[in-house]
Formats: C-alpha cells, structure tokens, sequence
C-alpha cells in the first residue's frame, strides 16, 4: 500500500506539472475554454469507466472470482466486452459533438464553438484507453501490485506536458497540440499497464456468452453513475454559465479547482480511505461504541488536517498561484482571478473532507444511496446559486455556490449521522484545533510583509514550512497531537 500511495503522490506532483505547462502555453484563454468544455464528456466517464468506478465494481467480483478458480476468464472476458464495447462509444461520441457542445458551452462565440467541437470529437477516444487502463490496474491492484496503477495516470501528464510545451508549436490551431498529448499519454498508460497481464489474458477468449459475473460487475456500477451524474452535472452548469463571462473563465474555475482539490486528494481521501476498511469491521459486528469512536477519530483528523490547509491557502494562495502558473501566457491579471476563485471554493473545503468521511460511515452501514441523494440536494442548491451569483460576482460567485453546496452535503449527511450514531462526533476538539489554526494563520500574516520582499518563491518556499512548523507545535501545546493518536 505504500508503494500505491508512493505511486499517486508522484502522479499529483506530474498532475501539477502539467497544469504548470498548460497554463505557460496557454493561460486562462478561449482555446483552453474549448479544450476543457470539449474534455467534459470524455472526462465524466472517466470517472465511471474508468479510475473511479470500473475499477472499484470490477475488483470485489474478480477477487470472488479468482478464489473459485474463474477469475482469468472473467478477466478476459471483461476485456472482450470493453474491446467490443468502447470503439462503438467513442464513435458515437466524436459523431455526436456537434449536438452536445453548444449544450456545454451555449455562450461560447462561433469559433470558440467549432474549436471545442473538432477537439470533442479529437478527445473522445481518451476514454477507450483509460478504461481499459483502469480495468487492468483493478486486476494489479487484486494481484496485489499497487504501485503501478496508482502511478499509470502520470503517463497521461507527461503527454499533456508534450501536448502543451512541444506539440502545440506544431499545431494550428495550437491547442490541438494539447489534445493529440492527451491522447498519446491515455495511450501509454494502457501500454504500461497491460503487459503485466499477459498470464492472466492468456488463453481461450469466448465472445458469446459473456461470464456471468459481468452482470454483478454492471449492477455494481450503477451507484457510481448515480453520483457521476450528482457530480458532474453541477460542472455543467459551471461551465455553461462562465461560456456566457469573459473569455478564460472556464479556464480560471478550471486553474483554481485544481489548487483545492489537492489538500482533498492527498489528506481528506487518505483519512477516508484509512477509516473505510475500520467502519465497515465495525458495522458488521455491529458494535456501535466503535463505530462512534471510529467516526469521532476520522473527523478530528479532518478538521486537524484540512482546516489548516485551508487558512495557508488563504494566506498564501496568490505566491503559491504565481509560483506553479504565472509565466508564459497565464498573467498576473490570471492570478488575481484564479485567487478569486480559488477563495471562493475553499468555503468548502472542510465541508467536502466531511462529505468524503460521512458518505463512507454511511457506506459501512449499508446505506449507500442517502449520499447519492443528499448530493442530489445539494446540486439543487448550488445551481440555484449558481444563477444567482454569476451575475453579481462571476467565477467567483460560481466558486462560492460550490463551497456553500458542499456544506448543505455535509450538514445533511452528518445531521444525519448524528441521529443514527448520537455522540459519534465530538465537537469539542473543534476549539483547540481552531486557536492552532488561528495562531498559524496570525503567525504567517506577520511574517508576510518580510517574505513578500523575497518575491513569490520566497513566500512559498518559506512561508509553507513555517506555517506547519507553527501548526504542529500549536497542536502539540494544545493536545491535538495527543488527541489524535487516541489519547482523549
């Protein structure tokens, strides 16, 4: 498992490389606009057939089916129905641009539209590669190899970087560059991952009828299009409504997403994913004290770990946005509203931590669909604000509908929680970990008029470990530290 974790941390430290090279090449401009509304489709179902949910509908059913013996012609068989399967979707995908497009981006100006439809129908067949990609590392992952997988999307990154720093200068107009190095990066994961699978694909291939474990494999996948269609409708509605702001707005919500998604991705899913397997134990053997202990546990280290997270992207998000983007074509007028935007969804930062941590407390109790239809609420919430405050504060107003949905989830789910399992969360540690969190943030507000006279890099390169230098010693003063390690 750490070498899995070993693997993701350098694919995220790709991932910022590549946002790095995208925005030298290409700023928040209309082209990068068009790139992103025509990735939309390609990349939601990406997220059900491929990393999120192929894999994890795949992998319970493989494990049952490889202990009876079955599992390489099921394998195989899975292989076959994607082989057959996905030429057909991408085809109907790349024919089908024209019509859901301007669905996408109805604001967008007529050469902006024809650019994102012609890279649509470029793009689409990313999605082969990457489920096919994300089938062979669930077969890894149950062999028991977690490195390569988890590490598999970083050939995807280093072919944006290509796409966007080499073959752009090749390309008219550039940014098709950007997407035929998506394309060979999709490419080369499959590459990378399907040889390792030779003794496991090797042998009778049977096209009709399939194995009957694909029908469990495909009822496995119907929550996560439930919660893909939750979640990737609210980015609709986003990108819908920046098509009809200035040209780069998709592109700025685009730059300040991938800044707040990092602490999510490396802290509040490594809590989640730590808790899950202990939840889910305990809901079995239906000891209910534990169950509480356990959930108490995975939100003090929630808020222990995002909250300060939070205020040092607060702080320090304008040096760390000039350090990672601003050169090239991404400016410093850029940066001023990507930070914009970047406030805006860190108003929910901790709320969308929350929503990872209740929404597998509620998986472990055999409740998987309350979370899709909590998510549904809050959708309706951040549309409905979404329309509002576009046209009082644009992006950022988009952003901040974001955040504030994300609390209605959360609020919602642990509400919820709280009925079902009275006492789980104590709210009390709140007040120790907020005085550490405050004290951090005063701390880096003195000290910054010193670092900005080291420019952006000195900021970042001083500012970043003094502020968890000074959280760290606030929380060991405070008893967050020994709360933490189970000493309350």
């Amino acid at each position: 498992m750490l070498r899995g974790a070993g693997g993701t941390v350098l694919s995220r430290v790709l991932g910022f490389a590549r946002d790095a090279a995208i925005a030298y090449a290409f700023g928040a401009s209309a082209g990068y606009d068009a790139f992103l509304v025509a990735l939309f489709i390609p990349q939601a179902l990406r997220q059900v057939l491929g990393e999120g949910g192929l894999a994890a509908a795949f992998l319970p059913v493989y494990a049952r089916a490889k202990e009876r013996g079955d599992g390489d012609a099921l394998a195989r068989s899975a292989f076959l129905c994607l082989v057959l399967f996905l030429p057909v979707l991408c085809a109907l995908g790349a024919l089908l641009a024209p019509s859901y497009v301007p669905v996408l981006a109805a604001g967008f100006a007529p050469e902006t539209m024809a650019q994102s439809v012609a890279l649509a129908r470029w793009l689409f067949p990313l999605i082969g590669f990457i489920s096919l990609s994300a089938l062979a590392g669930g077969i890894l992952n149950a062999e028991g190899r977690f490195f390569l997988p988890s590490f598999a999307p970083a050939f995807l990154n280093v072919g944006m970087v290509i796409g966007a720093l080499v073959l752009a200068r090749m390309a008219e107009p550039p940014v098709f560059g950007l997407a035929v190095g998506a394309l060979l990066g999709g490419a080369g994961m499959a590459i990378v991952l399907l040889p390792p699978l030779r003794a496991v694909l090797r042998g009778p291939w049977r096209l009709w009828p399939p194995h009957p474990a694909l029908r469990e494999v495909a009822w496995r996948l119907l929550p996560s299009l439930g919660g893909l269609m939750v979640a990737e409708v609210n980015t609709l509605v986003d990108n819908r409504l920046a098509s009809h702001l200035a040209p780069g707005s998709i592109a700025t919500l685009q730059y300040a997403m991938r800044l707040f998604q990092f602490p999510l991705g490396i802290l509040a899913v490594s809590v989640t994913t730590a808790a899950l397997p202990r939840l889910s134990r305990l809901a079995a053997r239906s000891d209910e004290e534990g169950f509480r202990r356990a959930l108490d546990r995975g939100f003090l280290t929630t808020g222990a770990l995002i909250l300060p997270a939070l205020a040092g992207l607060l702080v320090l998000g304008v040096p760390i946005l000039t350090v990672l983007f601003q050169r090239g074509a991404f400016t410093e007028g850029d940066t001023v509203r990507t930070y914009a935007a970047l406030g805006g969804y860190l108003a929910g930062l901790w709320a969308y931590a929350l929503v990872y941590l209740f929404s597998r407390a509620w998986f472990a109790l055999g409740r998987p669909l309350l979370p899709v239809a909590a998510g549904a609420l809050a959708l309706v919430v951040n549309v409905g604000l979404d329309l509002w405050w576009v046209r009082l504060w644009g992006t950022f107003g988009l952003a901040l509908a974001t955040g504030v949905a994300g609390w209605v989830n959360a609020l919602l789910l642990g509400a919820l929680l709280w009925r079902r399992c009275r006492g789980g969360i104590d709210l009390r540690m709140l007040l120790p970990v907020a005085l550490a969190v405050g004290g951090m943030t005063v701390g880096l507000l003195l000290v910054r008029p010193f670092l900005a006279r080291l420019g952006p890099w000195g900021e970042v390169g001083i500012g970043i470990p003094l502020g968890i230098a000074l959280y760290a010693g606030l929380a060991q003063i405070l008893g967050i530290t020994r709360a933490l390690a189970g000493g309350r």
